[in-house]
């Protein structure tokens, strides 16, 4: 399989899809993205896009984190 066919089947969100689905602001995650705890974008010219299951990935190991 040649390897972009591995992001065909990907779902892709925007800058502003991301922040629906973990409501923090731009700058916030621009922080977590530097830390290394949010995925880093896949630029396209001057947008930036977001794979689905790296964001549910991060959300997932917040949520692990997180104190009972």
């Amino acid at each position: 399989m040649l390897a972009h066919k591995k992001y065909l089947s990907k779902k892709y969100l925007s800058g502003t899809q991301t922040l629906e689905v973990c409501p923090i602001s731009k700058s916030t995650r621009d922080r977590l993205i530097k830390d290394g705890r949010w995925p880093k974008p896949i630029k396209i010219g001057s947008r930036s896009f977001w794979l689905a299951d790296e964001v549910d990935t991060a959300m997932q190991a917040f949520a692990d984190a997180r104190e009972d």
